[in-house]
């Protein structure tokens, strides 16, 4: 399945907080299909899940910390993964 994405057309999105990344993404996902994800969103929705990957991370989040880039892209290519065949990128 990795193989796929090595296929995918990907594209990421970086600004900070209240530039626009969340409007883009959007106009993107509408006109192309792709599909929008969200490495915050992929947090909360961890943290919300109650599992034991999700209680370390709100552990790390109240405390105001950075969670550690391998976690994220850890969750970020599972949720790739997850969609590579129902996305159009």
């Amino acid at each position: 399945m990795e193989e796929k994405l090595k296929k995918a057309k990907i594209i990421f999105v970086v600004g900070g907080p209240g530039s626009g990344k969340g409007t883009q993404c959007e106009k993107i996902v509408q006109k192309y299909g792709y599909t929008h994800l969200s490495t915050g969103d992929l947090l909360r929705a961890e943290v919300s899940s109650g599992s034991e990957r999700g209680k370390k991370l709100s552990a790390i989040m109240e405390k105001g910390e950075l969670v550690p880039l391998d976690t994220v892209l850890d969750m970020l290519r599972d949720a790739m993964l997850a969609k590579v065949d129902s996305s159009n990128g």
